[in-house]
C-alpha cells in the first residue's frame, strides 16, 4: 500500500504539497491526485471536455484517480506544458499546437491550413496519427509524454471591424493571428499581430488591430467577442490548430493496470464530449452574434485558392522538417489519408458553416 504525492518542482512544491497527498482507499489500493494544467478558463469547451473526462476517470476507478485543475496558465505557461509534464511540475496538461513546435514538431502538421473543415474528422485523424504513424508518435516518446485525447477546436473565423467582400479588402490591415495562420495572413497581404486571445477585445476597441483570426466560433463567447464583432467572415481555412491532453508516460506506466485502462477508456468517450461542448458554445456564439447585428460572409473560392497557393504551407512544412531528419512527408500523407477516411463517416457541420447557412 502506497500513498502517492504528485511530483513537483521546487518552485511549486509548497503549493502542491497541500493538495497532492491522497488517503489510501479501502482495500489498500493506491490513490492518485493528478494535477492538470491548462491555458483555458473553466468555462471553455475544452475545459468542460476535460472536466467530464475527469468525472468518468474518477467513476471508473471508484475514486482512486482524481484530477485537480489549474486553469488559465495559473500554474504553467502554455508554452511550457510539455516540459512541465515531463519534469513533474504537473501530471497532465493541455498542449496547444501553436505552442508546441519546439517540443512536438510533428504535431504541428495538424494546424496546416486548408486541410480539414470537419472538426470531428480532424480530432479522429489526430488520434490515428498518434496510434498509427511512427514518426508522429516518436516525438511524444522522446518527450516522455503520452497523448490521451485531442480537444475540440472549430474552423478558423475571421472577425473584423470593417466589411470584407474580397481578399483585396484585407490587404494592409493588422489582424491578430498565430501559428501557421500568420503565414496565411501574410499571403493575403495582412499584417499578422501576435497576441493572446484575452487581449483581442481591448485591442480591437483601441484600434490596435482591425480584427482577429486563430479562433473558432466556440472561443468567441469566452473572450467577449460574440457581442462585439460586427463582421464575421469564413476565410476558407478550416482547422487552424489543435489542443491535446497529455500525461507523463512514467507516471502512466507506474499506475495499476486498471487505472491505466480507465484513463484510456475515458479518453475514447472524451472525443464525443468535445464535439458536444464545441457545438454548445459555437451555436451560442451564432445566436449572440445575430442578436448583436453581426454580418456574416465568406471569401470566394477563387480568393481562397489564391491564398492557399501563395502560402504553400504544406510543402514548406515538409521541407522544413525533412531538413531536420523527420519523415515529415509520411506524416502529411497519413494525415491526409486519415482525414479523407474520417470525413466519409462524419457529417459534422461546424458552427461557422451553420451560421452562414442560416443567413437570410
Amino acid at each position: 500500500m502506497r500513498i502517492r504525492a504528485t511530483r513537483v518542482a521546487v518552485a511549486t512544491a509548497a503549493l502542491l504539497a497541500a493538495t497532492s497527498l491522497a488517503a489510501c482507499g479501502e482495500g489498500g489500493s493506491d490513490e492518485y491526485v493528478l494535477h492538470y494544467s491548462t491555458y483555458s478558463n473553466p468555462t471553455s469547451d475544452q475545459s468542460k471536455t476535460v472536466q467530464r473526462w475527469a468525472e468518468d476517470v474518477e467513476e471508473l476507478t471508484d475514486g482512486g484517480v482524481t484530477v485537480k485543475f489549474h486553469y488559465s496558465e495559473s500554474l504553467v505557461d502554455a508554452d511550457e506544458s510539455v516540459q512541465a509534464t515531463l519534469d513533474g511540475r504537473v501530471d497532465l496538461a493541455q498542449v496547444g499546437s501553436l505552442y508546441a513546435a519546439s517540443d512536438l514538431s510533428m504535431y504541428t502538421a495538424v494546424e496546416l491550413p486548408f486541410e480539414s473543415s470537419n472538426p470531428e474528422a480532424h480530432m479522429a485523424a489526430i488520434q490515428r496519427l498518434y496510434e498509427e504513424n511512427d514518426t508522429f508518435r516518436e516525438d511524444f516518446e522522446r518527450q516522455g509524454v503520452r497523448l490521451l485525447f485531442p480537444l475540440p477546436i472549430g474552423n478558423a473565423v475571421l472577425g473584423t471591424t470593417r466589411p470584407v467582400e474580397s481578399v483585396d479588402d484585407l490587404r494592409g490591415r493588422s489582424i491578430r493571428a498565430g501559428g501557421l495562420l500568420s503565414e496565411v495572413m501574410v499571403a493575403a497581404g495582412v499584417n499578422p499581430v501576435a497576441m493572446t486571445a484575452t487581449d483581442v477585445y481591448e485591442s480591437m476597441e483601441r484600434g490596435v488591430v482591425g480584427g482577429y483570426t486563430s479562433l473558432g466560433m466556440s472561443n468567441l463567447p469566452t473572450f467577449g467577442l460574440s457581442r462585439s464583432t460586427p463582421y464575421i467572415v469564413d476565410p476558407g481555412i478550416g482547422a487552424y490548430g489543435s489542443s491535446i491532453v497529455v500525461v507523463n508516460e512514467d507516471l502512466f506506466q507506474e499506475m495499476p493496470e486498471q487505472y491505466r485502462e480507465a484513463l484510456l477508456d475515458a479518453s475514447v468517450q472524451a472525443r464525443a464530449y468535445g464535439i458536444e461542448e464545441l457545438d454548445e458554445l459555437g451555436l451560442l456564439a451564432c445566436d449572440q452574434l445575430r442578436e448583436a447585428g453581426a454580418t456574416f460572409s465568406a471569401l470566394a473560392d477563387e480568393d481562397v485558392a489564391e491564398i492557399r497557393d501563395e502560402t504553400g504551407a504544406a510543402e514548406a512544412w515538409v521541407e522544413r522538417y525533412e531538413e531536420r531528419d523527420y519523415d515529415a512527408q509520411s506524416v502529411l500523407d497519413d494525415y491526409r489519408d486519415f482525414l479523407a477516411e474520417e470525413n466519409e463517416s462524419s457529417s459534422y457541420a461546424d458552427a461557422l458553416d451553420i451560421c452562414l447557412q442560416e443567413v437570410p
